[in-house]
């Protein structure tokens, strides 16, 4: 199960190594383009740079990096048909007839929705490039650099802790159950939610409680120390990025104004 997490993936990939500055950058100066584009070309594009960067420059498993973009494009794909119903307005692309219905679809929802579904892939596709290259340690150090309040940092990192204490209790539980039947119907299953649910409130106090004493037995006083440092990206990367925004932002203008 280790093997499946993002957190595992984001500390076992090719681009482990690259400097995690730049790669915040180059993220987020992307999924900022993308969500101020106006044109459906343009996070395309960054969505197929970005998938690309994660999929073989990273060597993120196809099994674990496909249902993790196959939902939002789940629910892309809904936004466009429910848009193209919803918003009228051009021409009248498709018509259906259902119990004395007449649900029609118009081209300019549906184009609404295409630069809907354009942006969220972009976005995700981002998004996921950051998750799954950069390890959360590496992002929390960068938040504090940026003077984030250290108590939100402090609520984030332990947060980010705990969800991992929960799955992995979750999981023993889970398996000691199934071993004994426990899911075999509908009634024991609940019966062993019921179970599952109890045991783990339990289970991850107890865990939480000596998580607490190590760490105040190692000078824990309500400040979480990040010990790592983080230089700073090299100059001509960083102009690269900046040189590469630009042209995404003019092709978007250009796109927009039916030059290309």
């Amino acid at each position: 199960m280790e093997m499946n997490t993002i957190d595992h993936i984001a500390h076992n990939n090719r681009l482990r190594h690259v400097n995690p500055k730049l790669k915040v950058l180059f993220a987020l100066s992307m999924l900022l383009i993308t969500v101020f584009s106006k044109s459906i070309i343009v996070p395309l594009i960054i969505a197929f740079i970005m998938i690309t960067l994660t999929v073989f420059m990273a060597k993120v498993p196809l099994r674990i990096y496909i249902p993790l973009l196959g939902a939002p494009i789940g629910f892309g794909i809904l936004t466009v048909i429910l848009m193209g119903f919803i918003y009228s307005g051009g021409d009248k692309l498709l018509s259906i007839k259902i119990f004395n219905f007449d649900i029609s679809f118009y081209s300019y929802g549906v184009n609404l929705g295409l630069l809907v579904f354009s942006r969220m892939l972009g976005g995700v596709a981002s998004t996921l490039f950051l998750a799954l290259t950069t390890p959360m340690t590496e992002l929390f150090y960068i938040l504090r650099e940026l003077k984030v309040p250290s108590t939100l940092l402090d609520i984030a990192m332990m947060m980010y802790r705990y969800v991992f204490l929960l799955l992995d209790e979750m999981i023993r539980v889970m398996n000691a159950q199934n071993t004994r039947l426990g899911y075999k119907d509908l009634k024991t299953t609940y019966k062993s939610l019921g179970t599952l649910a109890a045991i783990l409130f339990i289970r991850t106090w107890e865990r939480g409680e000596r998580s607490f004493v190590m760490m105040s037995s190692r000078g824990y006083n309500g400040d979480l120390k990040l010990l790592n440092k983080i230089k700073s990206p090299s100059v001509k990367y960083l102009l690269l990025i900046i040189i590469l925004d630009l042209k995404y932002s003019s092709n978007s203008n250009l796109l927009l104004n039916g030059r290309f």
